[in-house]
């Protein structure tokens, strides 16, 4: 009986290390994510900016006569 109690006992603290474990590596992927998506985002509104900044350079380009060949 007090083997299977050492045994229990083992195997209670080996889980409750892996939880530790994995929590902390929880957290580290929470951060991984976060600043993903904020370089997402960043890169997003750097497209965004350069969308519009091209299609006014477009705009402003010569039309070209409908009648030259």
């Amino acid at each position: 009986m007090d083997k299977e109690l050492e045994y229990l006992e083992s195997r209670v603290a080996a889980l409750i290390a892996r939880i530790r474990e994995l929590e902390a590596q929880n957290g580290r992927f929470a951060e991984a994510l976060a600043q993903a998506l904020k370089e997402n985002a960043e890169l997003h509104f750097r497209v965004e900016e350069t969308k519009t900044r091209v299609a006014a350079l477009i705009e402003r380009l010569p039309k070209a006569e409908e009648n030259e060949a």
